[in-house]
Formats: C-alpha cells, structure tokens, sequence
C-alpha cells in the first residue's frame, strides 16, 4: 500500500526525496571528502615512494626521534652522526651515492623548485619536481603522452600544469634564480606530490638550480626498510618513511617514551563529527520533511476515516503512514548517501574539481559514519511521519466523514516542557561558549550540540500554544490576516510542522549570520592598513635591495606606467641577513647584531636589549623598555623613506606643518592610546649598541650569552603623531619614521626591505598590478592596498538564497494544503460573489502568517546559539595598534536589516506565489448542513 501511495502522490513524494536526500547527500559527501583527503598511513606510499621500499628526507641538524608514520610528528634526540662520503651544502643529488652507500640500495634522489613562467600577460608560479624516473621508479611520475626527459632541459608537463594552461609540446620559457631557461616539453605525465595530491607542474630529470640543500632520496631495493633500519638511519638526522612500517607497524612498545606520551594526544575527530552530523542531520531533516507528511496525513484522514468505520484499528491506521514514511526515507537516504559517495568520486578522480576543493588523495569511502548518516536520515523520515501518526488515535471519524476537522485543545503539559527545555537549552549553550572563550580550550562540541537540540525542540513544542495565543490576539488585524492566523490556532495538526520547519531553518540562518558577522566586524577591527588606500607595496625575497636593484625594478615599473612614484622604505638592518636565506642555516658560532631603540624615560639603553617583564605572569603586558627598535615588542617597526614620500604621507594625515622639522633630522613618534609616551620635551632618545650573541650559551639557558659594547645614546628631535586606524598604513605601520638621510646621519645600519608605488592617476587597480608584476623578477611581489575586503558577502548570498528556496517550498506546501482543505469554503465564497481577487488575498494571508510566525521565531531561537558560536570565535583578539593579544568581551553583531529584511521579504514572496497560484474558479457544489 505504501509502495502505490508513494507512486500514486509523485509531487508529495518526491518533495519528500528531495528534502531528505540533499541534507544526507551533503554530509556524507562531507565525511567521504574527509577520508579522501587525509593521507595517512599506507595511502601514503605512492605519493612518497612510487614502487620504492622507503623514502629519507633531506638530514636534519640533530638525530631524529619519529614514530612509525612521520607526519604525526617527531623530536630531535642529540648528536646527529656524520654519513660518509657526505658533500656539506650540497644538494640530494650531489649526494645520491653518500645515501646509497650508507643504506645499500639504489637512492633516487628528488628535488622540489619553485619556477615561473610567462602566459597570457600573467607570471605563473610553477613547481617542479626533479627526479629521473628512468632509474625503474614508477607509480610517483606516469607517462601519460610523449616519452621521457633524457637530458637536461627536457620536461614534462603534468596535468596540474595544463590545467593551468602550460602547452604539452614545444618550448617553454622558465624563469629559474633570476635567469631565463628555455625547456622542450616531450611528454604529459601523472606526478604526485610528496605532500599528497598532484601539486606538481613540471618534471624535469635534474634540478635547474644546482647545490640546493633540500630534497630527499627514494630508495628502490627488493628488500624492505624494517623499525630496525629506521632507527638506524634516523641517528644521521633522517627522516625515514618506510612501506613495510606503514603497512604493518610494530607495536606501539618500540617507540620511544616521548613518541608514546605525544601519540595520547593524537585524538580522531572523525567520531565526534559523525555524532554531531548525525544528531543535526535527524532534529534538521525530521523537521523539514514534516510539513509534507502533515499533508499526506490529512489528505488521507477521509480514507482511514472509513478505514476505521469499517472496523481497522488504531494501529493499522498508524502503520499506514509510518510505512509511507519508511519506504520515503529509505529510498531518500540510501539515494543521497549513494550521490553523496559519487559526488566525492568525481571531484577527487577531477583534477580541476579536486585542486579547487582540496580533496586530494586515494578515493576512500567511511563505511561505518556513512552508514550511521544513512540511517539517521532514514530514522528522520519516520520520526518526521510519528507525530501525524499519533494523531490518529483522536481521529474524529464523524467530524472527518462531515468534513470538519479542528485541531484538539494544545497540551499544556507539553507547554511547560517545551519551555523549560528551551530554556534550560538555551542556558547551557550560552554558558559553555562562555566558559569556552574564558579558558581557550576547545571541544565541548557534542554538549554545545545537544544543548541547541534541547532549544529548538523545546522551540518546536512551545508552537501550538503559541499560535492559538497568537489567534486570540489578531481581532485587531486585517480580516484575511484575522481568518489566517485563526486558521492556524485551529488547524494545528498541519500550521506546526510549517512553522516548525520555518523555524528551524531561520534558526539556522540566524545563528550563521550571527556567527559570521561577527567574526567578520572583529577582523575589520584588526585589520591593519600596510600602506596609504590606493598605494601598493612591493616586497622581495631578499633581505636587502641595492641602489642597482631598486632602480633596475623602477625603470621596469615605470616603462609600464610612465609618472609611477616609487619610493625605497629601509629598516635598521640588524645583521640577521641569514635568516632570509632560501634554507638558513643557525649560526653555531658567535656572532654580532646591531640594536638600535628607543630609550623610554626611566630606562637604561641596556634595558632595551633585554628587559625583564615587571607585569604578574601570564599577562599580556610587554617589557616597558622594550618599546620600539630592533627589540621592541608588539608594534615597533622603525622605518626610513625618501623626503618626498615623508613629505606626501605627512600631509596626507594632515600634519603638514611637521614636514619641515622631520626633513630638517627630527623624526615622527607614532604612540597608539593608551601606551607610555617616549617624547620628552619635544626629543627622544635612541641608544645604539653592538650586541655579541653566543648561540651555544644562549641554548643552555646561560645568561651571559648576551653581551654589549659599543653603546650611544643621542637625543634627537620628535614629532609625535597619535597611532590610529587612519595613520597606520600612510606611517607605513611604523612607530618610528624618519627619512633615510636622518638614519645615515646618525649612523644606524638600514637595508631597503621595500618599496611603495604611488599612481597619481588613481588608485592601483588589480589590472595594473598584473601588468607590473608580468615584468618584475620572480621574488619580486606587488600588494596594493585596498583597505578591508569582506571574505563573507559571496557566502552569505548563496546561503540567504538556499534558505529562501527552502522556506518557500516549506510555506507553500502548507498552503497548498490549507487552500485544499478550503475548497468548499472558497466554494461558498464564490457563490455568494466573491471575486478571483478576494481569494488570493485569503490564499496570500495564509502563506504570509505561517512564514512570518515561523521567521520570527526562528529569529527569537538562533540569537541563541549565534551568540554561542561568536564568543568563542571572537573573545580572543588582537589589538594591531600595539601588536598585543587581548582576552576580553566577545564581539557580537546582529545583523537586524538582514534578518528583519529576510523575515519580511520571504513571506511577502511566499505571500506572492501563493497568490498567483489562484488561478480558476472553485467548484461550487452543494453542502450539506
């Protein structure tokens, strides 16, 4: 009977389907997406090792500690030891047969390069593996088309590279170290990345660049790299990954005890998402779905009405709907967890769909969370189906057979139980996202869930109550609005679950938007402007651009857009140039930095270097002496530029009238609200000294590895300027600025970091940043300052859209419902002369009361668990006028015109459609009293 109702009712049916099959497709295409895209354990082989018995990463400066899979994690255990036949500084193909040596196989060694190229007037960024695949290693590179590189300058283009629109023959113009190399593509190739995926644009049989010390080997061997091996080579600082360990680890007694304390830590998430997917996807679905089974319960109360008059029970009736329901929900949930499963196999075998959402990996299907999503979706259909199959325990024969039906008085008893759930729900939401936010620590996610189920169920059952009071109180609204709201109080049995549904939608919206805006307002607060709004910044890999180097880049600017400003912006160069290096190296010896900083009044020039914090600890409060220089804490930047760009910056935050002074040597003091001043009587005072570093004292903790000579301190003129949200980015997000000439004459050791690019034209388009980076050196990067740009505007508009479209369908399925149980009164009206007119206006009343109450309340019940989410996400700040974190109140925004809009403008929609869809004439046929 079931099987024929559902092919009888194909509209209801497939309502149902949908609303039931699209949430289980979504999130089992969620946890599908999830297992793909973890690459763990044995999955790991092809992309690390090919067809090889192990892979070594380039050696680390001291032995290694690693578990049995090393992208958990490892730790350094002393003294690395010495491989024989090493080259120091070279790259791992200049030292392929050291590593054969010392493991006796056949080392194939790997090398990743960054490269670029010139397409379509854009630079694109490239990265090549380097690696002979002819040495017998398969499975990592496969030859798609062509044949193999044999020689330098030959390579491959993978399938990630002509998606981004490299040709799969012919040359290819490369930009590799600041040199062009011309290559020839002879073939297309799969190549997988060592970090999971097919990130690889190029394969080339040897690196361009050659002394790189990075990379790692592939060892190719018939006999397997046993724990036994892996320890051995980890004691020459190696990081090991072995096939025959990640397809049969030992046991967990062979690591060592640190490596077994940090595997306690190692928590899998996967159950905790499934039990919060799971109990969301049965409250969200069972709700969606109840208004359609609200409409077949009732279209069906004249059929089991005489079903019961001749004799069927109570439970014979009940079965009736629930097996409706059964084969519905079966049928929806095993079809959106069977799309939701194809779903993730044609994104991750897709590898434009795969690379655009990050599911990577080896197609990987959770059977048991699927299955436990598969059947919540089919409990919810059911559980959708109970309620109006309870109902027909008090099925009023006669009333139906006459038709008159009217909902019975609401429980009050479920009244109160709805309200102490929505109360006692709500509470506990709003206090474990405040004691969340107090105590930085995650988790808590399946109370905080069960906490908001409590709510909007306790929501739900307060609806019947709520609409028979608003019935009561509408004598004062419009006569199609009073019969609406009327309607509703008396035909509950079918207004609830419209409203309910409604409910738990808006709710959701309500606590997104919520959530979001008010993430989105705390990062507008943060936001720090790095230059002038327009203006744009070019930066470089290297630590510091020559006169040569920054002419060279301005004449290639300018040859694109001729009267372009460029100005060089130094730092003090504090002697770390090392640490820019494309692989820096620690230094082990001694050596010595440049300090320069401002000297606050009550401070000693040596209490700028190294300053013991007087705040209690654990506050966030930096060392008062430490405020601004190369020690300095928080916001302490000192930079220098050209007299014209100080002049220009000055002005623009309106302190012309400071120009001449800091032209004349004086220099701008920048000092955000609320920090000490370091202005005395219109001078500052800056130290200089040498600071002598000893690297091996400084790792034992000694205090004597820190040590200054050579110390001055002058006073120089200040002009003092208050740090805010307006004068950051022109400041350059300095607290100290003077022009270059000051810093020389002074004689502090700057280096140009970078350069700003001022377009009296207008402000920098994207257009023009393109065009300037086509023709810039490849460390040459340009940002333009375009202020603060919302990241949340595209999402929300999708989702205000999705939750429109289901409201609607909700709403109008009730009414289509109502308008079917009112056909006799539509008749009646008609006959008495009531226009088409007239009765749309009934039918737009109807749609417009269930989804206005509905919104308002789901509005009412999301403020809750929307505040819940914004404490956690926005309690922890920071302030980035003095570079300090803050744990304080949570940033809350509502955003009242979105939600009023929505919860006006959806139901006059709704309102609309229901209106339009009055289209002929009701039958008038004869009543009978």
């Amino acid at each position: 009977m079931a099987r024929r109702d559902v092919r009888r009712h194909r509209g209801r049916s497939a309502l149902i389907l949908v609303m039931v099959a699209v949430p289980t497709m979504l999130l089992v295409f969620a946890l599908t997406a999830m297992a793909t895209s973890q690459i763990d354990g044995p999955e790991q082989i092809p992309f690390r090792m090919g067809n090889g018995v192990g892979a070594l990463e380039y050696p680390q400066p001291n032995a290694v500690d690693q578990p049995f899979d090393p992208s958990s994690g490892m730790a350094s255990s002393g003294e690395v030891a010495p491989i024989p036949g090493w080259v120091g500084g070279g790259s791992s193909f200049d030292n392929a047969q050291a590593i054969s040596s010392l493991t006796g196989t056949t080392a194939v060694p790997w090398l990743e390069e960054s490269v670029t190229t010139r397409r379509d007037e854009r630079r694109l960024s490239l990265q090549s593996l380097a690696i002979d695949v002819r040495s017998g290693l398969t499975d990592k590179v496969t030859l798609t088309g062509g044949r193999l590189p044999e020689r330098v300058g030959e390579v491959l283009v993978t399938e990630s590279g002509e998606n981004r629109g490299l040709p799969t023959s012919g040359s290819l113009t490369l930009r590799v170290g600041g040199s062009e190399r011309e290559v020839v593509v002879v073939g297309t190739a799969r190549a997988l990345s060592q970090h999971g995926g097919m990130h690889e644009d190029l394969v080339t049989p040897a690196p361009f660049v050659a002394g790189q010390p990075a990379g790692g080997w592939i060892l190719l061997d018939n006999e397997p790299v046993s724990w036994r091996d892996v320890r051995d080579l980890n004691r020459y600082g190696l990081v090991v990954w072995s096939a025959d360990v990640l397809r049969n680890p030992p046991d967990a007694s062979a690591l060592s005890a640190s490596q077994r304390s940090m595997a306690q830590f190692d928590q899998d998430r996967m159950g905790t998402f499934v039990a919060i997917g799971g109990a969301l996807l049965l409250v969200i679905t069972t709700l969606l779905v109840g208004p359609a089974f609200a409409v077949s319960a009732a279209r069906q109360r004249r059929t089991l009405a005489l079903s019961a008059s001749n004799g069927a029970t109570t439970a014979q009736l009940r079965h009736t709907v629930l097996a409706q329901a059964l084969v519905l929900g079966v049928i929806a949930a095993l079809a959106g967890a069977g799309l939701g499963v194809l779903l993730t196999w044609v994104v991750a075998t897709r590898s434009l769909l795969a690379e655009f959402l990050g599911v990577w990996g080896p197609f990987e299907v959770p059977v048991v969370p699927v299955l436990v999503t598969t059947a919540a979706a089919m409990a919810s259909a059911v559980i959708a189906a109970l309620l109006p199959a309870r109902r027909l325990g008090r099925l009023d024969i006669v009333g139906v057979m006459k038709g008159q039906n009217v909902s019975p008085r609401p429980s009050k008893v479920v009244f109160v139980i709805g309200a102490l759930l929505a109360g006692l729900g709500g509470f506990s939401v709003i206090s474990l996202a405040a004691t969340q936010a107090a105590t930085g620590r995650d988790g808590g996610e399946v109370k905080t869930v069960l906490a908001t189920l409590a709510l909007v169920v306790g929501a739900v059952m307060l609806a019947p109550m709520l609409l028979v009071g608003i019935a009561r109180v509408s004598s004062r609204l419009p006569v199609s609005l009073r019969m609406a709201t009327r309607d509703a109080g008396r035909q509950r049995s079918r207004s609830v679950p419209a409203v309910a549904a409604i409910l738990a939608g808006v709710a959701v919206l309500t606590m997104v938007l919520i959530a979001s805006g008010s993430d989105e307002e705390q990062r507008r607060r943060e936001y720090t402007a790095q230059n002038i709004l327009g203006d744009a910044t070019v930066h470089s890999s290297k630590a510091d651009l020559s006169a040569q180097e920054v002419e060279r880049i301005a004449a290639g600017f300018r040859a694109v857009r001729p009267g372009l400003e460029i100005a060089p912006v130094a730092m003090v160069d504090a002697g770390e140039a090392w640490m820019y290096a494309p692989n820096p190296a620690p230094p082990t010896r001694p050596y010595d930095l440049h300090a320069v900083n401002v000297v606050p009044p009550g401070c000693t020039p040596e209490r700028t270097v190294n300053d013991a914090p007087v705040a209690p600890t654990g506050t966030n409060e930096q060392p008062p002496c430490q405020v601004i220089g190369t020690q300095g804490m928080g916001n302490a930047q000192m930079n220098f530029t050209t007299p014209d760009e100080i002049r220009r910056r000055l002005t623009a935050i309106g302190h012309a009238k400071d120009v001449d002074a800091v032209l004349a040597g004086a220099v701008v003091i920048a000092r955000a609200a609320g920090t000490p001043r370091v202005v005395t009587d219109g001078t500052v005072t800056v130290m200089t000294a040498i600071q002598r570093i000893d690297p091996v004292k400084e790792q034992l903790g000694d205090g004597s590895a820190q040590e200054l000579r050579d110390i001055r301190t002058t006073a120089l003129p200040a002009v003092e300027v208050e740090l805010d949200r307006d004068t950051i980015g022109p400041l350059l997000s300095s607290s100290l600025l003077a022009t270059t000439d000051t810093a020389k004459a002074q004689g502090w050791p700057v280096r140009t970091s970078r350069l700003t690019l001022h377009d009296p034209a207008g402000p920098i388009s994207q257009d023009l940043s393109d065009r300037l980076g086509f023709g810039a050196d490849d460390d040459v990067y340009i940002a333009a300052e375009r202020g603060f740009v919302s990241e949340y505007a595209t999402i929300i508009a999708v989702l205000l859209g999705i939750f429109t479209l289901l409201l609607l369908v909700i709403t109008l399925t009730s009414t289509a419902l109502t308008l079917t149980e009112q056909e006799n009164d539509q008749a009646t009206l008609a006959a008495l002369g009531s226009g088409r007119g007239t009765r749309r206006v009934m039918a737009a009343a109807q749609a417009f009361t269930l989804c206005a109450i509905g919104a308002v309340l789901g509005v009412a019940v999301g403020i809750v668990p929307g505040i819940a989410l914004a404490y956690p996400l926005t309690a922890q700040s920071y302030d980035p006028l003095t570079g300090e974190g803050i744990t304080g109140d949570p940033v809350l925004v509502f955003p009242w015109l979105v939600l009023v809009g929505f919860a006006v403008a959806v139901p006059v929609v709704a309102a609309g459609l229901a209106a339009a869809g009055i289209r002929k004439a009701p039958d008038a046929t004869h009543r009978t009293a």
